[in-house]
């Protein structure tokens, strides 16, 4: 089943437990799309695209566009705007892209959710208790009050008034403007998920401890059962299907007011799926057909979340440089997350240290290290692994401990794009490997690796003069040409680390090409400065020889087989 976040935005979680139900559901695809190029969960889909605002004329059309190239099963509306617009075009959407299902609620739902004042108006007729309406030629008298447009979203212009010079600003800019008596007590957001035919599944309630721009930033789940029923019976006097969610305030200790319907997905969802309610499981069991296995009692009372601000890095926009005259007669490589994933051998190296560590202290540091280093620290782990897990941190033994890492027999295996080695070669393309480390160490991973035999010439730049001569050194590559008879002007130089890998190469007059693959160390690193910057930018090796035959044609010039000799 293939999915298209629409509008994706920031909702990085959401898709990745989606991809998790996905996983284990027969698989498919996770497609994004929005209005910014800018959008950080475009880090997290398997393919990104840009489309208009859902309200453009031009939507509909880009909209069946991918579909055609892409075939989505589901769409699945992540704010609030598009979910009025979706329900406009649920006809046409359905002729345009007839596979291609809406995570929507009925028109009802829809319109009842997006006017507050319908929603006040439906949870009062449901016998619910709502905030008391004022009308703005009473509420001066009433400062403090609560305002809010009646069609908003995000929290966007919900706020206290409190003073006459603001409230009659209000008034008079904002023509849907709802003034309400101030519901003091906590703020809860409940989930509830109903099925395709109207019935409430499932309510999780999530108090809200602290939120920003509308969306809580940390949460506890509290199991309430008199809120859960009170959220499901609302839910199905709103008609809804599928997931929504419902806020309240809690004046008082049996006491709770409605506040406001969303008839989608909330932003605080994850608390309650890291808690055990697998809404996207459960939401693809019911599009199939499939009874969603849903047991309440099971759901985590008690877990608490806290957010924090994560960076996503995206590739830079129009950086491509023209590429030389001279036609390329070799292509040099780096060896670690270039030609392998340099995790095999870190992993590798760990387990040789754990169990070491075992065997002299029964105790398992594996986890710990494999923790750092997957959270992308670098240095020393064994010191702080020790101490984790209450062993003293001996110097001397610290120090066996690494030549133990250093000096183990790798299990290493190739990328499988590495196999273009071999194309380059048949294609009259002479191979160089430069690459920093210990070089003991580094002739034991290229041993490892079975690839010694593809190069005319392997340089370890800590083999000519130790650390000195590490990228971003211009030594090793001087000496890997020389090894090769290549003039810098036809020589390409593969790598993955833009800090030091493509410095050196500019200097000489080298192409640099990076290749940028994910869950690598680098993936998410951007070059410091342009003298860093590399030509070109590869998301497989498997793109080079193509981008070399292409680099050709562009200048009208055919490849000569005989490389340029130095003399």
């Amino acid at each position: 089943m293939n999915l298209l976040f629409l509008n994706v935005g920031r909702r990085c979680e959401l898709v990745e437990a989606f991809r998790r139900a996905l996983g284990s559901r027969g698989g498919g695809l996770i497609f994004g799309s929005d209005i910014s190029e800018m959008a950080p969960a475009r880090s997290v889909v398997d393919h990104f695209f840009l489309l208009p605002r859902s309200d453009s004329p031009d939507f509909l059309t880009a909209l069946a566009e991918q579909y055609r190239r892409y075939s989505f099963d589901l769409l699945i509306p992540s704010i609030d705007p598009d979910l009025e617009r979706l329900d406009i075009l649920r006809d046409q959407l359905a002729s345009a892209c007839p596979r291609m299902r809406l995570l929507l609620p009925p028109s009802y739902t829809i319109r009842q959710s997006a006017d507050k004042r319908l929603s006040r108006s439906l949870f009062a007729q449901l016998g619910v208790p709502v905030p008391e309406a004022l009308h703005s030629a009473v509420a001066a008298n009433a400062l403090p009050v609560f305002g809010k447009p009646a069609h908003g979203s995000s929290g966007n212009g919900a706020a206290i008034i409190d003073s006459v010079h603001l409230l009659r600003h209000r008034i008079c800019t904002e023509k849907e403007l709802m003034l309400e008596k101030i519901v003091e007590g906590p703020e809860y957001t409940v989930d509830v998920l109903c099925s395709l035919t109207g019935k409430a599944l499932v309510a999780v309630p999530r108090r809200r401890l602290l939120q920003r721009a509308g969306e809580v930033s940390q949460g506890v789940v509290e199991r309430l059962p008199e809120l859960e029923a009170l959220a499901r019976g609302l839910a199905e006097g709103f008609r809804a299907t599928g997931p929504v969610t419902i806020q309240f305030r809690r004046p008082e200790p049996q006491r709770f007011v409605a506040m406001e319907m969303n008839a989608r997905m909330g932003g605080g969802l994850p608390l309650t799926i890291a808690a055990g309610g697998d809404w996207p499981g459960w939401i693809l069991d019911m599009l199939a057909d499939r009874p969603p296995r849903i047991r309440p009692e099971a759901i985590a009372d008690g877990l608490r979340m806290t957010r924090y601000d994560r960076s996503c890095f995206l590739p830079p926009v129009n950086t491509a440089e023209p590429l030389p005259e001279t036609p390329c007669e070799a292509v040099l490589f780096d060896l670690d997350d270039t030609l392998y994933p340099e995790a095999d051998f870190v992993l590798g190296g760990y387990r040789a240290v754990a169990e070491r560590v075992w065997r002299d202290h029964g105790v398992d540091i594996e986890p710990a290290l494999r923790r750092r280093f997957l959270s992308g620290s670098r240095g020393d782990h064994f010191s702080p692994a020790l101490l984790q897990t209450g062993l003293p941190v001996d110097e001397d033994y610290v120090r066996e401990l690494v030549a133990l890492y250093r000096g183990h027999t790798p299990s290493l295996r190739p990328y499988l794009d590495a196999r273009i080695l071999d194309n380059l070669a048949a294609a009259g393309i002479r191979l160089g490997l430069v690459s920093d480390g210990l070089h003991q160490v580094q002739e034991a991973k290229l041993d490892a690796l079975g690839l010694r035999d593809r190069f005319s010439a392997v340089v370890f730049s800590d083999a000519i003069e130790g650390r000195a001569t590490w990228k971003p050194s211009p030594r090793p590559f001087v000496e890997c040409l020389r090894l090769l008879r290549v003039t810098p002007e036809a020589a390409w130089y593969v790598g993955d680390n833009p800090l030091k890998d493509f410095i050196a190469p500019r200097q000489l007059g080298m192409v640099g090409v990076r290749i940028r693959r994910p869950g690598t160390l680098y993936e998410d690193t951007s070059p410091p400065c342009r003298e860093a910057q590399p030509q070109v930018t590869l998301a497989s090796l498997g793109e080079l020889p193509a981008m070399l035959g292409l680099a050709q044609e562009l200048r009208g010039a055919s490849r000569t087989r005989n490389p340029k000799v130095l003399p």
